[in-house]
């Protein structure tokens, strides 16, 4: 009990600033629905997810998730397509929240702020860039779970110039590698994988410019495979990446996750949250073009719509070869939460330990589906 109280002390501190910026976007709204969330939460749930013998009752859901009042979720890169925000401001913007009778307030925000705001419960449901976010979040005591993960595959790699000599880490020996931040647990598993010296390699804190590589005695960096190759081709620089994924360490993108005890209140709610989503990835497959407009209307200007657009493309593109075969989008394994957390574990990454079955939980999104076909109120059910 005394480690349960000092968890969430630190998590609540650590959120203390960005749950400021939370309450005040939410206005004097934010206690009327609070109150009515934990109203609803009070009396049994029964009907939380109604399902009739011929399948889901969707009038009395629509009903039930109506009660719940306001739920509050947050992106991961604010107004940029990637995948972990373009899912949910779609599903905004094209009221398939509301056609499953949800009230969901999307803010914009980043990954580390979503998660310290899911743990203390000031956000219900959050989108994560990866699954290493959501795994160092309960190992350091958040009460989160991931329920969604679009692809099994990494977006984190390095990058260095194609007349570099460089072809494999074993050629970073010797050389400097630049991290923003923070070295990824992953792309120092691909060294050690790949059989590098670590002691051999620089490993230093740089900027966002990639051009680095151009200027600077730094031999490569890390990059998202979204984003800055696509940069410096446009200047005219020829690069190579060298992936994780080669050297067989596997982690996953796209990320859900929920609150635990708003999931166990509302475990339908999380499903048509979910449900919700995949319908919004559904479009965006047909409508890129369309999804970019209206991510640069809600950026209201701040927005370079030529590399989000190459950022959509390539994230997109990664997702339906990584899919599960006869499984539907998101659907993700216990061994791939086990690949994230033996990943961060074996390089120090992890406060405690921790497992799969605490990270993640998969039922929630494998409600969604019909086999491959997502369910969805319009095939023939009462609303």
């Amino acid at each position: 009990m005394g480690t349960m109280k000092r968890n969430h002390r630190i998590w609540a501190s650590m959120a203390l600033s960005v749950m400021m910026v939370v309450l005040a976007a939410c206005g004097s709204t934010g206690s009327t629905n609070a109150t009515k969330t934990d109203a609803a939460a009070g009396a049994t749930n029964a009907a939380s997810a109604p399902e009739t013998k011929g399948g889901i009752d969707w009038e009395a859901r629509i009903a039930a998730n109506k009660a719940i009042g306001e739920i509050r979720t947050m992106t991961s890169f604010n107004y940029s397509a990637n995948i972990a925000n373009t899912n949910a401001w779609i599903a905004d913007e094209l009221g398939f929240f509301k056609e499953l009778g949800l009230n969901v307030k999307v803010m914009p925000g980043l990954s580390a702020d979503a998660m310290k705001l899911l743990a203390v419960g000031q956000l219900q449901m959050a989108h994560a860039g990866s699954a290493s976010e959501v795994v160092q979040s309960v190992a350091n005591g958040a009460e989160i779970k991931g329920v969604l993960a679009m692809a099994p595959v990494g977006l984190s790699v390095l990058m260095v110039l194609d007349n570099s000599g460089i072809k494999t880490v074993k050629d970073l020996e010797g050389k400097i590698v630049g991290y923003k931040g923070a070295m990824p647990a992953h792309i120092t598993a691909m060294l050690k994988k790949g059989g590098a010296d670590l002691s051999k390699i620089k490993q230093v804190g740089v900027g966002f410019d990639p051009t680095i590589l151009n200027t600077t005695e730094v031999a490569a960096i890390t990059v998202f495979k979204s984003n800055e190759p696509y940069q410096m081709e446009k200047l005219g620089f020829k690069t190579r990446i060298l992936d994780p994924q080669e050297y067989g360490v596997n982690t996953s993108f796209g990320i859900v996750g929920a609150n635990n005890d708003f999931a166990a209140k509302h475990p339908a709610a999380v499903e048509d949250y979910l449900r919700a989503i995949i319908k919004a990835h559904e479009w965006i497959l047909k409508n890129p073009e369309e999804t970019i407009k209206i991510l640069e209307k809600r950026a209201g200007g701040n927005f370079n719509k030529e590399i989000e657009t190459n950022r959509l493309k390539v994230e997109t593109g990664l997702i339906d070869p990584a899919k599960q075969q006869g499984k539907g989008l998101g659907i993700f394994t216990k061994e791939q939460w086990q690949s994230e957390i033996d990943i961060l574990s074996e390089n120090g990454v992890l406060v405690k330990p921790v497992t799969a079955d605490q990270v993640a939980d998969v039922k929630y999104i494998s409600n969604v589906y019909n086999g491959e076909q997502l369910i969805w109120p319009e095939q023939g059910a009462k609303k």
